[in-house]
């Protein structure tokens, strides 16, 4: 009796390993909290692609016959807006799309540019100029749900790059005078969804704004004191407090590049830009930065960026 009982298990055992080696092994579900997300044409059309921060493990996210470009991630990482010009409008505005991280799951948004999240991924703004189509030019700010419901106007007042505080309660956004003889931008705060309270906020010449994780701060870039070693005007990374005071610049240029488009790591030591060559090669490069200015280096060697995005 004992010898069968014995028998009986390991046959139960075998059949279970069996089984087991049949269905294979699930796949680890891909992690994309800390994840740096770049737009490329190293394939020919500019697409999205994925990578760790050292610049390893690259991956392609978009494919196919139209662009994607200027993605955003989600505030939990699990969804990402970018520009696309499939159904681009006669105005050349490009149309924006949502997918899942993984590239799937595409859905057309509507027409839009400069996409923001709010901060509880609720809802996405954007920026679009309706009468562009007939040649008038007033851009306004937008909103709509990740599902593409509920577009609303948000205010006709904006026009250009916003970031949200952490909190979702202030929105910085860059505004020019219209009676400037040269146009000086500059950051303003507006309480959030009051639109109330505008104020103007910092230096001028503030361009690209990005607030930190911990809403202590906001990087940005600009042109002051931004005189390279051959005499050329280019821009830099700074960052400033929060409210607006001890700007400093953490960049220190020795070639001949723009330095734009500031993104911060979740933990706020870091931040990634885009450097645009002006030396007529149109070279576009990823650099990475610590937030006191050390350790400043090239992400990858990839000519082609021309935006970054890095996820929480």
């Amino acid at each position: 009796m004992w010898r069968k009982i014995v028998s009986f298990t390991v046959i139960i055992f075998m059949v279970t390993v069996i089984n087991s080696c049949k269905k294979g092994v699930e796949p680890e579900e891909t992690n994309y909290h800390n994840k740096i997300l770049f737009t490329s044409s190293r394939s020919g059309k500019a697409q999205l692609y994925m990578m760790n921060p050292d610049g390893t493990n690259i991956q392609q996210i978009t494919s196919g016959e139209y662009s994607h470009s200027s993605g955003r991630w989600s505030p939990d990482a699990s969804k990402i807006v970018c520009s696309t010009d499939e159904n681009t409008t006669t105005a050349d505005y490009s149309m924006m799309e949502i997918f899942n991280a993984d590239g799937t799951n595409k859905k057309l948004l509507g027409p839009g540019s400069q996409m923001v999240w709010f901060p509880t991924g609720e809802k996405i703004f954007f920026t679009y100029c309706p009468s562009c189509e007939i040649g008038i030019f007033n851009a306004a700010l937008y909103s709509v749900d990740p599902q593409g419901n509920n577009v609303t106007v948000v205010s006709h007042d904006f026009g250009g790059e916003i970031t949200f505080s952490v909190d979702g309660k202030t929105i910085a956004y860059i505004y020019v005078d219209p009676d400037d003889s040269i146009p000086d931008p500059a950051l303003k705060f507006i309480d959030y969804p009051a639109l109330t309270n505008i104020r103007l906020v910092g230096p001028k010449g503030v361009m690209y704004p990005i607030w930190s994780p911990n809403g202590q701060e906001i990087a940005y870039s600009s042109q002051i004191d931004g005189t390279n070693d051959t005499g050329v005007l280019v821009y830099n990374i700074f960052i400033m407090d929060s409210s607006g005071t001890n700007e400093r610049k953490i960049t220190t240029h020795q070639t001949m590049e723009h330095y734009l488009f500031p993104r911060w790591s979740a933990d706020g030591s870091q931040i990634i830009f885009t450097a645009y060559s002006i030396d007529g090669t149109q070279r576009k490069y990823l650099y990475m930065v610590n937030r006191d200015g050390t350790n400043l280096h090239k992400v990858i060697d990839d000519s082609t960026i021309s935006s970054a995005d890095w996820s929480k």
